[in-house]
């Protein structure tokens, strides 16, 4: 099943967005907040402009938590550890 993000197209089976932004998450249930910040800090850190962060924010942010490990998996690459 593939999955759309809204307005970018982008779909899981694709891979992400930004393949080069790399994002270790401690664990899926992190939580909300500490997870858009890791993921929004190393896309910062690769030179992503802020209206793609705050397209991320935005994303992420609809829905649920299954929402917000997909929207990471469409924008990132994340490793869960």
């Amino acid at each position: 099943m593939q999955q759309m993000a809204k307005g970018n197209a982008i779909s899981i089976d694709n891979g992400p967005k930004y393949p080069r932004v790399k994002v270790k998450v401690t664990g899926p249930h992190s939580g909300f907040y500490v997870t858009v910040a890791a993921v929004q800090a190393e896309m910062r850190r690769a030179g992503i402009p802020a209206q793609e962060l705050s397209n991320f924010y935005q994303d992420a942010a609809e829905d649920n938590d299954d929402n917000l490990l997909r929207t990471c998996l469409r924008w990132v690459d994340v490793d869960f550890r």
